[in-house]
C-alpha cells in the first residue's frame, strides 16, 4: 500500500508528502537521524536493519524509525479534494468517501480494473507499464517523459547518458571537495592508516573509470550513428542498382524464351528437310521410273490370303 492521492496534493506543504511514492503520507514514520517522514509501507521497516533516507541519504537504524502518531493526528484536518470527483472535506473523512463512492476504478492508461482506490494508487505508483512518467534523472537534465514499459530503452538514449554523466561529474566534484577537507588533517598525521580516506579514493577511481566508460559508449554511439547515416545515403543507390539488375534478368529471360522458340522452329525445319532428303533418294535421273510401294510385304500377304 502506498500513500493517499488527492487532486490538491501539490498545494499541500511538502512535509505532508512521502518522498518515496510522492503521495500524501499514510501512517507517517519519522526517521530519527534526519527527521524526514515516509509512509510506513514505503519504508519496509521490518525488512531492513538500516534505513537510508531518499532525501538526504542519512542512515537510521530500524528501531529508530517511529510511527509519528502526533503528526498523523495533525494531518487528519488537512483539506482534501477528491481525485475522482468534486468531493471536498478533510483527510480524516477521505478514506470513507473513497470506499463508498469509488470502489470500482479502471486505469485510464492500461485499462486494468480495481476494486479499491488503494490498490489503484499502488498500481499507478509502481506497476502500470503504460503510464507516462518522468525520467529518474530529471533533476540532472533528462526531461524526457516515457512510457514506463519503455524505460529501459530510454536508458540507452543519448539524452539519458548525458544526464548520467552530469550525475557522476557532480559526485566527483563533491568527492574532490571532501578530499580537500581530508587532505589537510592527513598532512599532520602522515603514515596513519585512514580507512574512510582509502574508501573515498577507491570510489573516486571507480567513478573516473565509469565516466571513461560512458564517454566511450557515447563516442561509439556517435560513430554508429555516422555509419548508419552513410548506409542510409548509400541505400538508395544500391536499391536503384538492384532494380536495374532485376530488369536485366527479366530481359534476359525474355531473350532466352525467344531463343527457345526459334530453336523449336529450326528443329521442325531440320526434320522437314530430312524427310525431303529421304524422298529424293528414290528420284530417277536416267529416265527409268521406279514405282515405290509402301508396306509391300503386308500388301502381298493380303493378296495371297485372298
Amino acid at each position: 500500500m502506498v500513500g493517499v492521492d488527492a487532486r490538491n496534493k501539490r498545494c499541500l506543504d511538502t512535509k505532508y508528502i512521502c518522498h518515496a511514492c510522492s503521495l500524501i503520507l499514510r501512517d507517517p514514520v519519522q526517521l530519527l537521524a534526519c527527521g524526514h517522514r515516509y509512509c510506513q509501507t514505503c519504508l519496509n521497516i521490518e525488512q531492513e536493519e538500516t534505513i537510508k533516507c531518499q532525501q538526504c541519504q542519512s542512515e537510521t537504524l530500524r528501531n529508530h524509525a517511529w510511527l509519528d502518531r502526533g503528526f498523523k493526528n495533525d494531518m487528519n484536518s488537512l483539506p482534501i479534494n477528491c481525485s475522482f470527483c468534486q468531493w471536498t472535506d478533510v483527510l480524516n473523512n477521505y478514506q470513507k468517501h473513497l470506499d463508498q463512492s469509488h470502489s470500482n476504478i479502471r486505469c485510464e492508461d492500461c485499462g486494468e480494473q480495481f476494486n479499491s482506490v488503494n490498490k489503484f494508487n499502488e498500481h499507478k505508483v509502481s506497476k502500470c507499464q503504460q503510464l507516462i512518467v518522468n525520467c529518474i534523472l530529471k533533476e540532472f537534465g533528462c526531461n524526457a517523459r516515457i512510457i514506463r514499459a519503455k524505460m529501459e530503452d530510454h536508458y540507452l538514449t543519448k539524452q539519458h547518458q548525458h544526464a548520467v554523466l552530469n550525475v557522476i561529474r557532480q559526485m566527483l566534484s563533491q568527492l574532490n571537495n571532501r578530499q580537500m577537507d581530508i587532505d589537510l588533517p592527513r598532512t599532520t598525521t602522515a603514515g596513519a592508516y585512514n580507512p574512510p580516506t582509502n574508501q573515498l579514493e577507491e570510489l573516486y577511481e571507480m567513478l573516473n573509470i565509469l565516466v571513461g566508460g560512458i564517454e566511450t559508449l557515447t563516442n561509439d554511439e556517435q560513430r554508429l550513428s555516422n555509419e548508419l547515416l552513410q548506409m542510409q545515403m548509400i541505400l538508395p543507390t544500391r536499391t536503384e542498382n538492384l532494380s536495374k539488375v532485376k530488369l536485366s534478368i527479366e530481359e534476359s529471360n525474355v531473350f532466352v524464351e525467344a531463343v527457345k522458340h526459334n530453336q523449336a522452329i529450326l528443329n521442325q525445319d531440320v526434320l522437314s528437310l530430312s524427310e525431303n532428303l529421304n524422298n529424293m533418294q528414290y528420284v530417277s535421273y536416267d529416265g527409268t521410273s521406279i514405282w515405290k510401294i509402301t508396306n509391300f510385304r503386308e500388301k502381298m500377304n493380303k493378296i495371297v490370303k485372298a
